[in-house]
C-alpha cells in the first residue's frame, strides 16, 4: 500500500506512530543489552563452570520465544499496543528477579528472572511488524531497518548507563554485580509507558482499515488456513531465513564474551566486542531496509548469509590471541545476521494480508526465538566440549542451507519477493 496519508479524517499519524516505536525501541533495547553483555560472565561466575555460561542468553531467548505467539494472539484480537505494552511490562519484573537471584547468587532464581527478562525482547522484536503496519509495500523495508536500528542507540546506552547505575545501585545496597539490571528495569519500565500513552491509533486497526478502503469498502478478506499460508514459498524461505540465521548468530557469540576472557583478554576489549557486535547487528538496520526495498528480499537474504559464512568461518580461523579480527569476525556476524533479519521479516510480511499477520507473525518469532535459545544453549555447551573452532565451524555449515534455498529459487520469486501485499 502507498504510504500512510490520512488515518479518520486526521492528519498523517505514520510520523507519530513511527517514532513512538522508535522511542520504545531504544529504551527496551537499552535494558535488553545488558543480558549479552554479562549473562554469560554471571553464570560462569556462579556456576564455575563455562559450560553453563550459554544459558542466561538461551533462558532469555526462551521466554521471548514461548511469549511471542500468545501476545501476537493478544495482538490480534486487542491490537499491537496492548502486546507491546505487556511485553515491556513483564520484563520489568524479569529484571527484578535477575538482579535478586545474582545479588544472592541462586542461578535457579537468576534464570528463572531471564525467562520474563526476554518478553522484553518479544516486543522489541514484534515492533517491526507494527512499523509495517503503516507502510506500504515500497518503503516496508525501511520502516522496519528503522525501528530494528533503534536498538543501536540502546546498545550504546545500555554500557554508557552503567557507570551512574553503580552509583546508583550503591545508594539502594544493590552489589556492584547486580546494578546492571537496574539499566534493565528502568528502560523496559519507560519502553512500556511510551507505548501505552503515545502509541494511538493502534498500528494494526490502521493496517486493516486502510486495506479496508483500498478494497474499495469490502470488508477484509478472512486469512487463509495454516495450511494454506504455509505452504506459501515466501512464508516457508522467509521462516527458514530468521530461524536459522538467529540460531548461527546467537550460537556462536553468546560465549564469545566467556571466550575472549579466556584467551586472556580483559574487561575493557570484551566490552568493545560485544558493543561492535551489537552494532552489527542494528546500526546497518536502515541501509538493510533500504536495499530489500531497492534490490528485493531474496538478493539480501543471500547477501545475509554470505556474510554470516564469512564471519563464522574468519572467526573459526584466527587465533584467539588477534583480538582485533576475533572482533572484525563478530561485527561481520551482527552484519549478516541484520540482512537475514530484516529482509527475512519483510519477505514474511509481504506474503500475508492484515488478517493474517499478527499471528503468523508470532509464529515466525516463536520458531526463531525457540532457535536461539537452543542455539545459546548449544552453543555453550559446544564451547565448553570443543571449542570456540568447531563452534563457528557448525554454524558455517548451517547457513549454507538457506544460501542454496535462495540461490535456487532466486529466479522464480525475485518479482513477488519485491512486491507488498
Amino acid at each position: 500500500m502507498p504510504a500512510l496519508t490520512t488515518t479518520s479524517g486526521r492528519p498523517s499519524v505514520r510520523k507519530k506512530l513511527m517514532t513512538t516505536l522508535l522511542v520504545s525501541q531504544i529504551c527496551g533495547s537499552t535494558g535488553q543489552s545488558i543480558a549479552l553483555a554479562i549473562g554469560s560472565i554471571m553464570a560462569a561466575s556462579i556456576t564455575g563452570t563455562n559450560t553453563w555460561s550459554g544459558m542466561p542468553v538461551a533462558i532469555s531467548g526462551l521466554g521471548s520465544a514461548l511469549a511471542s505467539w500468545p501476545l501476537s494472539r493478544l495482538m490480534n484480537r486487542s491490537g499491537r499496543r496492548p502486546g507491546l505494552a505487556l511485553g515491556y511490562g513483564i520484563a520489568v519484573i524479569g529484571a527484578g528477579l535477575g538482579m535478586v537471584g545474582v545479588t544472592i547468587r541462586s542461578f535457579p532464581l537468576m534464570l528463572g528472572g531471564m525467562v520474563l527478562f526476554g518478553i522484553g525482547t518479544t516486543s522489541n522484536l514484534l515492533a517491526r511488524y507494527a512499523a509495517a503496519d503503516v507502510s506500504g509495500g515500497a518503503e516496508r523495508g525501511r520502516a522496519m531497518g528503522l525501528i530494528v536500528g533503534g536498538s543501536t542507540i540502546g546498545s550504546i546506552m545500555g554500557p554508557m548507563l552503567m557507570s551512574p547505575t553503580l552509583r546508583v545501585g550503591a545508594l539502594l545496597g544493590v552489589p556492584e554485580t547486580a546494578s546492571a539490571f537496574l539499566v534493565s528495569i528502568a528502560g523496559f519500565a519507560v519502553a512500556a509507558l511510551v507505548i501505552e500513552v503515545f502509541l494511538r491509533p493502534d498500528p494494526l486497526v490502521v493496517a486493516r482499515q486502510y486495506q479496508e478502503r483500498m478494497d474499495a469498502g469490502r470488508p477484509v478478506g478472512v486469512a487463509r488456513r495454516a495450511g494454506e499460508i504455509f505452504a506459501d514459498v515466501r512464508v516457508q524461505i522467509a521462516l527458514a531465513t530468521l530461524s536459522i540465521s538467529q540460531f548461527v548468530m546467537i550460537s556462536t557469540t553468546s560465549t564469545s564474551p566467556v571466550y575472549l576472557h579466556d584467551q586472556g583478554h580483559n574487561v575493557q576489549t570484551i566490552g568493545v566486542a560485544v558493543s561492535l557486535h551489537l552494532a552489527g547487528m542494528y546500526v546497518t538496520s536502515p541501509l538493510s531496509g533500504w536495499l530489500c526495498d531497492r534490490f528485493g528480499r531474496l538478493p539480501m537474504i543471500g547477501v545475509g548469509a554470505a556474510l554470516l559464512i564469512v564471519a563464522v568461518v574468519l572467526a573459526a580461523l584466527v587465533p584467539g590471541s588477534d583480538r582485533v579480527l576475533v572482533i572484525f569476525a563478530l561485527f561481520l556476524n551482527g552484519v549478516g545476521w541484520n540482512l537475514a533479519f530484516v529482509a527475512g521479516s519483510a519477505l514474511l510480511t509481504d506474503a500475508l494480508s492484515p488478517a493474517e499477520r499478527a499471528p503468523t507473525q508470532g509464529l515466525a518469532d516463536l520458531a526463531m526465538g525457540l532457535m536461539g535459545a537452543f542455539g545459546s544453549a548449544a552453543g555453550g555447551m559446544i564451547l565448553g566440549l570443543w571449542g570456540f573452532t568447531i563452534l563457528n565451524t557448525l554454524g558455517a555449515a548451517l547457513v549454507l542451507g538457506p544460501l542454496a534455498v535462495t540461490l535456487l529459487r532466486r529466479p522464480a520469486l525475485a518479482a513477488i519477493s519485491s512486491e507488498g501485499r
